[in-house]
């Protein structure tokens, strides 16, 4: 075995930047990843590629003096986006930052790769049971519905002509702005990628995002938050909301991408597409909420700490963020060796031929990697430790293991943020790592408190081959943005077991899951930064909801159209209904809910959602206290937390659940009771104002031969316009409850 050591700050980076050296200090890991790959690039590849390779760049979040910026803006070439105090979104030319870095006005760089969509590796489908009746006590439809606010998503695989993104007559369209950072029609465009379309028929005549032939992710997330339903009972949350898109780029998009455009496609450019939205609502003049499924592991959080600080600095009264906490707990992805224990460790589980590591490290580093060829003694051994190479530096060997290899290269370089130092460790094999003989990754020492980070394809595993390296913990695996303190985190639950499809299959999925309770895939915390995450759960398995017709078109024999449930003929094309599992489900119910209760509280900021949450939501689980990392504040409740911000819902005598089969509607200027089942005992019904104030009842005394269902007028009941809660009580239990009636 031979090891190379390359110290990142010689002669590497004088090729490109002979007059300034980099201050890979200042630099997130991938930038500093972006640099190391345009130095080591051959000098005559350099100088024979086309001027669009030559003219590479980076989107990146840049700490700066704001009283320098646009100094140093003109003088590297740097293109401004966005900036927020001394937190700037930069498009930097690649072969200008190791000498931008070095500006003494610079203080980081920071950009992460664009992450993957947070859905289950299976689409799985509910049965014909409306989406309101997998969430926990929804408003009725007369009450709130979304209007007047601005739903966001950003995501993947638009279907901009789907009839759920119109109102429920399909006659009113509702999506007026879509920045499609994937379109090749960029002249003009004052966008860093792609470019936007603002206006209900020019968004409608774009048909589909660019990558709408082979993804359709955005196509269902969007139709839980926000979908009106169209001819189905597959309704939405906020189904009358106001709708603006960013179509991002996600690791399956990357045939679409240019090579000399890659680096353009950074966490900096997602943080843009929030503020599109965030934009969006301004120039509408309405609040807004803003989903997210999608997200990735994070860097130990102070490589995202920027993207972090521009999240904090963009939201606010009326402007929130709803994220997923990812589905990484289908495997290992942590461990901890405490300080005083003197060795912990586990195996590699990864089905690809490379993986990736973080590990955190209070002190020296003794690392190992040992192969097991024959019973339970390794037969092969590669060692590193931290006395071998110093800050800022890259160490290279090889792991022989008979005609097998494994190349293991390891970053070194201190945390931004404390006195940790921080390594990248890099498994590179000959062929899949899950086909080599057993692999354990061993860190030693009493010195040191040692964490390893992995994720669900850069796993950890307990192996019964040596049971010392036991280590391997399902923790700690919450994505980001959602890891984030302005971003309101979602984890999922599981009600729907099984389904039949829209061949009249059964598919039993209840292994593992209990109903009710967490999915056993959702990302659980604490976060990497030890914060408590994920902040609320929701229904997240079997949800069914609108899919691309032109993914459908093009992937005719595609796995997941086996999941629908439903196809349907509109202006000429087909569409279907569909589901798929994952905390990508559970996030855009949670996002539909809070537009709901922005129409209650229009300034309603982050911190008082959690809030809410804290003293709402429903706990899945007895004798576990709340909040915790696995539901975090429990699963959201969407009536008791919109009597809650109202104000009503400590008020005697009236519900926080919503009654089973009876509702109130106010239509024409009458009050009408309307029954879903046979009466046969009086009702009750009592008005309040949502100061708790009783201003009116009256009772309904059902006919011998009453059937369901029935509307009963209210004739002597007269409100003014307003907001009431109804009380409805009968003999009935399930028919009990009250309800919040809007009078306009």
């Amino acid at each position: 075995m031979k090891s190379r050591l390359f110290l990142l700050l010689t002669a590497l980076l004088v090729i490109a930047t002979p007059d300034h050296a980099a201050d890979f200090r200042k630099m997130s890991a991938h930038v500093r990843g972006v640099l190391i790959r345009q130095e080591v690039q051959p000098l005559a590849s350099r100088s024979t590629g086309t001027a669009r390779h030559a003219c590479r760049r980076l989107t990146a979040f840049v700490r700066i003096d704001p009283a320098k910026a646009d100094e140093v803006w003109r003088e590297y070439d740097c293109r401004c986006y966005s900036q927020m105090g001394d937190i700037a979104i930069v498009s930097i030319p690649i072969d200008r930052l190791g000498q931008l870095s070095d500006h003494p006005s610079v203080r980081r760089i920071e950009a992460s790769p664009s992450g993957r969509a947070d859905m289950d590796t299976t689409a799985i489908v509910v049965s014909a049971d409306r989406l309101a009746a997998l969430t926990t006590h929804l408003p009725s439809p007369t009450s709130f519905s979304g209007r007047g606010i601005v739903v966001g998503i950003m995501d993947v695989g638009f279907d901009l002509t789907h009839p759920n993104f119109y109102d429920s007559t399909a006659t009113r369209y509702r999506i007026g702005a879509f920045w499609d950072q994937l379109s090749k029609d960029t002249i003009g465009s004052t966008l860093p990628v792609g470019r936007d379309y603002v206006g209900h028929d020019v968004v409608l005549a774009q048909q589909h995002s660019t990558d709408g032939l082979i993804q359709t992710h955005g196509t269902h997330t969007l139709g839980i938050a926000a979908g009106s339903g169209y001819d189905s009972h597959y309704r939405g949350i906020a189904y009358d909301a106001d709708i603006c898109l960013v179509n991002n780029a996600v690791s399956d998009d990357i045939e679409l991408i240019d090579s000399a455009d890659i680096d353009k496609y950074t966490t900096a450019v997602d943080a843009l597409g929030f503020k599109y939205i965030f934009d969006y609502a301004d120039r509408q003049g309405k609040p807004c909420v803003a989903s997210f499924s999608e997200g990735y592991s994070p860097m130990l959080d102070e490589e995202d700490s920027l993207f972090s600080n521009f999240l904090d600095r963009i939201t606010g009264p009326g402007r929130i963020i709803v994220a997923s906490a990812g589905n990484e707990c289908i495997t290992g992805t942590y461990f901890e060796k405490p300080k005083g224990q003197q060795v912990a460790g586990a195996f590699i589980r990864s089905g690809n031929n490379s993986a990736s590591y973080r590990l955190k490290a209070d002190g020296p580093l003794w690392l190992s990697l040992y192969a097991y060829t024959e019973g339970s003694t390794p037969t092969h051994t590669l060692r590193f430790t931290s006395a071998t190479f110093q800050q800022d530096s890259l160490l290279t060997d090889t792991l022989l293991i008979g005609a097998d290899t494994c190349a293991v290269t390891i970053e070194r370089y201190p945390s931004t943020f404390g006195s940790d130092t921080i390594y990248s460790i890099c498994l590179d094999a000959n062929k899949s790592l899950a086909s080599l003989p057993p692999l354990a990754v061993v860190t030693e020492g009493t010195e040191s408190r040692l964490e390893l980070y992995g994720s669900s394809s850069n796993g950890l595993a307990n192996n019964d081959i040596d049971t010392r390296w036991n280590a391997a913990e399902k923790t700690h695996n919450i994505h980001a943005p959602a890891c984030f303190p302005s971003v309101i985190c979602v984890g999922a639950t599981a009600h729907r077991l099984g389904f039949t499809n829209y061949r009249g299959e059964y598919k039993d999925y209840s292994g593992g899951r209990t109903a009710g309770q967490w999915s056993p895939y959702s990302s659980v915390g604490p976060t990497i930064s030890g914060s408590l995450k994920p902040d609320v759960v929701a229904p997240g398995d079997n949800i069914i909801s609108s899919y691309s017709s032109y993914y459908i078109e093009n992937n005719p024999d595609a796995n997941d159209i086996n999941s629908d449930v439903r196809h349907f003929e509109f202006q000429n094309r087909t569409y279907a209904w569909n589901a798929n599992t994952g905390t990508s489900m559970a996030t855009p119910v949670v996002a539909g809910v809070i537009a709901l209760w922005l129409q209650a509280k229009p300034d309603l900021t982050t911190a008082e959602v959690l809030e809410v949450l804290g003293r709402t939501c429903r706990h899945p689980e007895e004798g576990i206290a709340y909040p915790n990392s696995k539901y975090g504040y429990g699963e959201i409740d969407a009536y008791h937390g919109l009597l809650d911000i109202l104000g009503v819902d400590a008020v005697k005598g009236i519900s926080t659940h919503t009654p089973k089969s009876l509702h109130i509607s106010y239509n024409g200027g009458q009050l009408l009771l309307h029954t879903d089942a046979a009466l046969h005992a009086p009702v009750r019904i009592k008005f309040h104002t949502t100061g708790g104030i009783l201003i009116s009842k009256t009772s309904i005394t059902p006919e011998a031969s009453c059937d369901a269902p029935l509307t009963y007028p209210l004739s002597s009941i007269h409100l003014k316009p307003g907001i009431y809660i109804v009380q409805i009580d009968t003999a009935d239990s399930e028919s009990c409850g009250s309800q919040v009636l809007v009078i306009q």
